[in-house]
């Protein structure tokens, strides 16, 4: 990373994390945007944008991209940096602007998508209010942030596609596997799921139901499934445990591990 990104980040990471959004006299609605745009379209919506305090409040926006960690983080990145960045997509206005008290200001959000740009893209808002001749008890002046999430999606891209990259016995008492998905198509995908527990006869002796989540193109999502402190036990002996994952495609995708519950409180590596 140059120099220019990582003080990118640093500036960033001050504006949405050293803040708290529970100070805010300022809200955001929605925090997140999608837009069906096919390539040589534009398509365009809305932020509304409501000073709930007492005083007036300077409002500015900028565009950043993001990114997902597997451990479902949130990265904000500069502008441009991903593969598959909207920025240069995005025209916003207005940016940088008074809002008084009780007032809402709208946002107009477009994008336009070039021919040619089969794939979704996305990219975020950075939104921060610094409240006008206002100071905290440090004497330091309050910043506050939000970010909305932009999602352009072609209604023409058909390459969907998922696949379950590991699977790995973490526990054994109390039971947990850990999961590791990839989005490989070029579509936001939403997937659902399920373990289950098969004995040596094929039978089904535990299932857990895994929770629909999202991802990107290219977004590797790990997903830890466990007994919960009420569950009971698995008796000692020899399983296969199968995951199968539905992402909204014409086929299920799956994978699966033997594994081996021994006597007494043995547990494997994490």
């Amino acid at each position: 990373m140059n120099h220019k990104n990582l003080i990118y980040l640093l500036v960033l990471t001050l504006i949405l994390t050293l803040s708290p959004v529970a100070n805010a006299e300022v809200s955001v609605r929605p925090l997140s945007l999608r837009l069906e745009v096919a390539p040589g379209n534009s398509g365009s919506s809305t932020l509304t944008i409501h000073n709930r305090g007492e005083k007036s409040s300077r409002v500015q926006l900028r565009v950043a991209d993001w990114w997902r960690t597997p451990d479902g983080n949130l990265q904000i990145l500069p502008p441009g940096s991903r593969e598959k960045s909207a920025a240069d997509w995005i025209v916003f206005s207005p940016n940088d602007f008074r809002i008084e008290a009780d007032q809402r200001v709208e946002v107009n959000v477009e994008v336009s998508v070039p021919e040619g740009a089969n794939d979704d893209h996305w990219s975020m808002l950075l939104v921060t209010e610094e409240p006008l001749n206002s100071e905290d008890s440090s004497g330091m002046q309050v910043s506050v942030g939000y970010a909305v999430k932009i999602l352009v999606e072609n209604p023409n891209a058909v390459d969907e596609g998922a696949e379950i990259t590991n699977i790995k016995l973490a526990n054994t008492n109390p039971f947990k596997l850990n999961i590791t998905y990839t989005n490989t198509g070029n579509n936001y995908l939403k997937t659902k799921g399920s373990v289950e527990i098969r004995n040596l006869q094929g039978e089904t002796v535990r299932s857990f139901d895994i929770e629909e989540f999202p991802t990107l193109p290219g977004e590797e999502h790990r997903i830890s499934v466990q007994r919960n402190e009420e569950g009971e036990q698995l008796d000692p002996g020899q399983y296969y445990a199968i995951a199968i994952m539905d992402f909204g495609g014409d086929h299920l995708i799956q994978g699966g591990l033997p594994i081996e519950i021994p006597e007494g409180e043995e547990k494997a590596d994490k």
